[in-house]
């Protein structure tokens, strides 16, 4: 059985993730592939909202376009590249892009597995509008840095129940889940995530 695992998450996070990306293969039996970068603030998000910082940048809520692009023409670029039809997708990301990643398993049938790592789930709406969506997903893994809920930040200072909200959604729609705690903060340390998000959900 081939499997593709997507990552749209990774560009520029760590100096070890192109070392780690070479093993993936052989260690879990998938095709790891990057995607090529987007704008995360206006691409993983679901819908406009206004930033969080005071300097932020404001969401642009584009990723109905940004998936639509996926299915259309990323993705089969990409496998026509690899000579492959894979007989599943898998789809990680981290922070706005594991936002995406949830968002994405329940707009789309072109993901089996996904993961969320730290995702923003935070985000004005989200988890209300997950309450009301189904997922042809066959599991789901999630976790969060055990010092992500320390900040001051009023809109990530609920993070912890924001995440188990979306646990029990998807748990309650069927989807095989898992949730972990991490050591660490919100982006690192990231390869032992990746590694236990893909041991997870293989």
């Amino acid at each position: 059985m081939s499997i593709v695992c997507y990552m749209p998450m990774l560009q520029g996070q760590t100096d070890g993730v192109s070392r780690w990306l070479d093993g993936v293969e052989e260690r879990f039996g998938v095709i790891p592939v990057m995607l090529p970068p987007v704008d995360w603030n206006d691409d993983l998000t679901p819908w406009p909202a206004d930033p969080i910082f005071k300097k932020g940048k404001s969401f642009g809520g584009k990723a109905e376009a940004y998936l639509a692009e996926l299915e259309s023409e990323i993705i089969p670029s990409i496998e026509t590249e690899l000579g492959i039809v894979p007989d599943e997708r898998w789809l990680i990301g981290v922070s706005l892009a594991g936002l995406f990643a949830i968002w994405a398993s329940a707009k789309s049938s072109l993901f089996t597995r996904v993961a969320s790592i730290s995702g923003s789930f935070w985000y004005p709406g989200f988890v209300k509008w997950l309450e009301g969506q189904s997922f042809p997903i066959k599991k789901a893994y999630l976790s969060l840095g055990d010092k992500e809920a320390e900040g001051k930040n009023k809109h990530l200072k609920n993070i912890a129940e924001d995440t188990a909200a979306v646990v029990k959604i998807l748990e309650s729609k069927g989807v095989r889940t898992t949730f972990e705690w991490t050591e660490g903060t919100h982006f690192g340390p990231l390869l032992p995530r990746l590694d236990k998000a893909l041991t997870s959900i293989f």
